[in-house]
């Protein structure tokens, strides 16, 4: 889908460099490129440049676009006029007859049902197993979570509004009760919303513990309501959508990072009432944390549909191990490399563009946060479990398909959970100006207690490549050492092993490449010179963390993809490694 924006000058619907010339041409992408809804408004430059589909075909909103497109019959005319050749329609026809044949929509089409009904018990089921697996676990000292009877809490206070039932408005465009979903045309006609109040009233009845509520957010009364309680959980929010609408101020995009509602002013006045504090956010992407180390355990839930409420308590309790992991870098605004320009009104097209300079080229996400040194609030990746884990054995081979990457896993905590071992990569010296390290594959194996397993994660030769600006190609390098590095997270890379950019050759660690013992038990001074200078990187005692946590059910799951292949170890491997934290 080619989107609204300009590039360099010229509308992406437009862009016959990026069209035609590298997407189709150089990338060798067989697909069709659609448009974003009404993002054309020409025939010529359009199609011509390499559109394929222009959705959703009329000129205006509405269900009466035939014969009042902008595309339509006036393609024939531009075909007859010479203005571009019979090719053109031709390549575009055969890419989406390509694209229905590639997935199977040719043959026993099913006829569009619009009103299926969805709220069926495998739905539900699935919606609450995703938003489950979806929570990120940011903080959890003194093991606070799970919630259990038998940790000595009897009486739990739910605080904040976002823990209330939701407030239904047309495309979601308020933020009334828990948060579902941002706003926007992309929003979805909820059946229902289960509130985390509901839920985890329901779930704290069967441990016997009972639950007071504060539905409001107001400081002074969410202090009180916490006072007397043995935990306290605060429900926080922030929300964004589309530009179209507008949500107490913010016009699509937020006006900061800052909570709403003075959620901030919340979790303080309840942390300093309750030492056993919780804080679950609801918000599309990274809030500020001036409350991190005020409270004891902090859940990213994100935005997790309609079953919120279910998804959060199945957490919160430890019927499911939480294996959420950041899908990007959470620090303070001013770190980012690009911030958002806000316009009194909205750019009309043509000639009105808001210009925004990418400066900081391939160094985005976690790369402008290796670059700069600057320490991240959370890394990309980051994630914790109620459990722990070690990652050994690194062994890296590179054929003349690619590299081949296998590492041992083992769940060194109490309780079965999900580990998400990570790949990234360092390039050879003759590489210049590039990222000193790049995320390339992962795994995610469910592994119960004490259970070790091999992943094999494949990193074929684009993946090994880069685009060389002046052959204007992607180059896979011939000479020199990549530097491979596993772990749970960007700034938690405990092991790495150094391969020769040649098939078969011999990397300086052994044979193809492999690890030896010292350097996947690495020392500490090691591992610190390839972080930023001003990572605090401290050893971690292995015990310090094997807090005795039960768990009734924990949700089991493996989600390999096609490249990868895990191979379960019956017995238990005997690993060293030293795992450490950044804080």
């Amino acid at each position: 889908m080619a989107a609204y924006n300009a590039v360099n000058g010229t509308y992406s619907v437009q862009n016959k460099r990026l069209l035609t010339d590298y997407l189709k041409d150089k990338l060798e992408f067989q697909g069709f490129v659609m448009s974003d809804w009404w993002a054309i408004y020409d025939v010529e430059k359009s199609f011509g440049a390499g559109m394929d589909m222009n959705m959703p075909g009329g000129k205006y909103w509405g269900p009466n676009f035939i014969g009042d497109s902008f595309w339509g019959e006036h393609i024939q005319e531009c075909i007859d006029k010479d203005i571009f050749p019979q090719e053109r329609l031709d390549d575009a026809v055969l890419r989406i007859i390509r694209s229905l044949y590639k997935a199977e929509q040719m043959d026993d089409y099913p006829d569009v049902n619009l009103y299926v009904d969805t709220n069926t018990k495998e739905n539900i089921a699935l919606n609450r197993k995703v938003g489950a697996d979806s929570n990120v676990l940011l903080k959890n000292d003194d093991a606070i979570l799970p919630i259990k009877k038998t940790n000595k809490i009897k009486k739990i206070a739910v605080i904040g509004k976002d823990s209330m039932p939701t407030k239904f408005c047309s495309d979601l465009g308020c933020a009334d009760g828990t948060l579902p979903l941002g706003w926007g045309s992309g929003t979805t006609d909820f059946k229902y919303i289960v509130d985390p109040l509901s839920a985890i009233s329901k779930r704290a009845k069967k441990e016997d513990i009972e639950v007071v509520s504060y539905g409001k957010d107001d400081a002074k009364g969410g202090a009180e309501a916490a006072k007397d309680a043995d935990l306290a959980i605060v429900f926080v929010q922030a929300d964004s959508g589309e530009e179209y609408v507008t949500v107490e101020g913010n016009k699509g995009d937020r006006q900061s990072l800052d909570l709403w509602h003075d959620g901030n002013e919340l979790i303080d006045a309840v942390a300093s009432a309750n030492k056993n504090t919780i804080v679950v956010i609801h918000a599309p992407g990274p809030v500020n944390v001036p409350f991190l180390d005020k409270v004891k355990g902090i859940v990213f839930a994100g935005m997790p549909g309609q079953e919120s409420g279910n998804a959060i308590t199945d957490v919160l309790f430890g019927d499911v191990n939480p294996s959420g992991h950041l899908p990007y870098t959470w620090a303070p605004r001013e770190d980012y490399p690009t911030d958002v320009k806000y316009d009194a009104a909205l750019q009309g097209g043509g000639e009105e563009k808001t210009q925004y300079d990418y400066n900081e080229g391939l160094f985005v996400g976690y790369r402008w946060f290796d670059k700069k040194g600057i320490e991240p609030t959370f890394a990309f990746g980051y994630g914790l479990s109620y459990t722990t884990f070690e990652y050994s054995d690194l062994k890296v081979e590179m054929k003349e398909d690619g590299l081949h990457v296998s590492v041992t896993v083992t769940n060194t905590g109490s309780v079965a959970g999900a580990a998400v071992p990570m790949i990234f990569l360092s390039f050879p010296d003759v590489v210049k100006d590039y990222p000193s390290r790049l995320f390339k594959g992962f795994d995610k194996m469910m592994l119960e207690a004490g259970e070790s397993k091999i992943t094999k994660i494949f990193i074929d030769n684009h993946d090994l490549s880069y685009f060389d600006v002046e052959s204007m190609k992607f180059v896979k390098p011939e000479e020199g050492e990549y530097t491979v590095f596993a772990g749970s997270n960007a700034r938690d890379l405990p092991l790495k092993v150094n391969v020769s950019a040649n098939a078969g050759e011999t990397g300086e660690n052994g044979e193809t490449g492999e690890a030896d013992e010292n350097n996947n038990e690495s020392d500490a001074e090691e591992d610190i010179g390839d972080l930023p200078e001003n990572d605090d990187v401290k050893e971690v005692d292995e015990d310090s963390n094997d807090e005795e946590v039960t768990t009734d059910s924990v949700e089991e799951e493996a989600s390999n993809t096609e490249k990868k292949n895990t191979t379960v170890i019956k017995k238990p491997i005997k690993t060293k490694t030293i795992r450490k934290c950044i804080i």
